[in-house]
């Protein structure tokens, strides 16, 4: 798939917003694009109950089945009171750290389903002294949103704000200086929409190259292509649809840290090097399919494509619950991000592409 084609799909993706648990609208578009790479096989992509969308790929006498995860969610905040002169108090949903969020534009969806803006209130330079600016450390129970209301009356009745309310950061999407370069993409949701996005380049390669004409897969397993859900706040779609549909291998694409910056903990990983094989997440409390991962990596050099290893210390994944909580075979591949939980995040379309060539030819191999 070209670059054009893969901005064009990744930046449809990202207009329509995805706070943890009210993925649906996004869901949705996945689903479309997945209609157009899959064509007239007539194989549907569906809905389960927790909101993860997926299509089942029938392997040709399958004794075992892989799923293929990607997670729709993206951080944000779920407004937990309104205080009596409009201005909003909120709780994390999903983790990030509180330095980044002063004067940081959101969207809240209110009770209509309209998203209204709004900037999270921070104390101006200018009538700051010294001392505190040095000793300050941000307390997310003291922030506040403002939304342009003057009481909480007005709040509730004329913006439908109401407590529970989730909320998105909001900014701009799309290459980040596109008259030099045609690669590097910015925007929010980076974590996980490359991701998503590369799940449906990896589709449309499996559809032309995998699939017979009576859409089959000419392998011997079945292969579940899943965007999931509420990965942010637990990742719960990815355990409920381990759980329901006997899953005997989990491939989880994710994001890989690029955060080679003072004060990091890191694995030296880059933006352009490839795509990332984890080995581990969790600080050493979560460890992947040690196997997989060798083989992961002997695809790779087989096949000439570059890639990098990587360990996440203060990360946890879809692949990572299915690990450790069932006790799947699970590894998790990564498409190189920088400044990821912050807005904008940084990536690259080739990084889209290539994670999803690695793991097609995975796919190619594996018996």
């Amino acid at each position: 798939m070209k670059n054009e084609k893969i901005l064009q799909i990744i930046k449809k993706l990202a207009e329509k917003r995805a706070p943890s648990g009210i993925e649906r609208a996004r869901g949705e578009v996945f689903k479309q694009e997945m209609d157009i790479v899959i064509g007239n096989k007539s194989i549907p992509i569906k809905e389960d109950a927790l909101g993860n969308f997926y299509v089942k790929l029938e392997g040709h006498n399958a004794k075992k089945s892989i799923g293929i995860y990607a997670h729709m969610d993206e951080i944000g905040g779920t407004i937990r009171k309104i205080n009596k002169n409009g201005r909003l108090e909120f709780s994390m949903r999903g983790g990030y750290e509180t330095r980044w969020l002063i004067s940081r534009k959101i969207q809240i969806l209110n009770k209509e389903g309209k998203w209204i803006n709004g900037v999270i209130e921070g104390r101006s330079t200018h009538s700051t002294p010294q001392a505190l600016r040095n000793a300050e450390k941000l307390e997310i129970y003291e922030q506040k949103i403002y939304i342009g209301a003057k009481d909480k009356e007005e709040a509730i009745d004329l913006y439908k704000i109401h407590v529970g309310a989730p909320f998105v950061f909001f900014g701009t999407f799309g290459l980040l200086n596109p008259s030099f370069n045609d690669d590097i993409i910015a925007g929010y949701s980076l974590d996980n929409l490359v991701a998503v996005t590369s799940l449906i380049v990896l589709t449309e390669k499996i559809v032309n190259n995998l699939l017979d004409d009576s859409g089959v897969l000419n392998k011997n397993y079945n292969l579940f292509i899943v965007a999931t859900s509420r990965e942010e706040i637990g990742t719960e779609g990815a355990l409920f649809f381990s759980r329901n549909n006997a899953i005997d291998h989990v491939i989880a694409i994710d994001i890989g840290l690029v955060a080679d910056f003072s004060g990091s903990v890191n694995s030296g990983i880059t933006l352009t090097g490839g795509p990332v094989i984890v080995w581990q997440e969790q600080r050493g409390a979560g460890v992947f399919d040690y196997n997989s991962c060798k083989e992961f990596a002997r695809v790779a050099d087989e096949n000439k494509i570059t890639y990098q290893d990587g360990v996440c210390e203060y990360y946890g994944s879809d692949a990572g619950k299915a690990q450790k909580w069932l006790g799947i075979p699970s590894v998790l591949i990564g498409i190189p991000v920088m400044y990821s939980h912050n807005v904008p995040e940084i990536g690259t379309l080739s990084g889209i592409q290539e994670g999803a060539e690695l793991v097609y030819h995975y796919l190619k191999n594996l018996n």
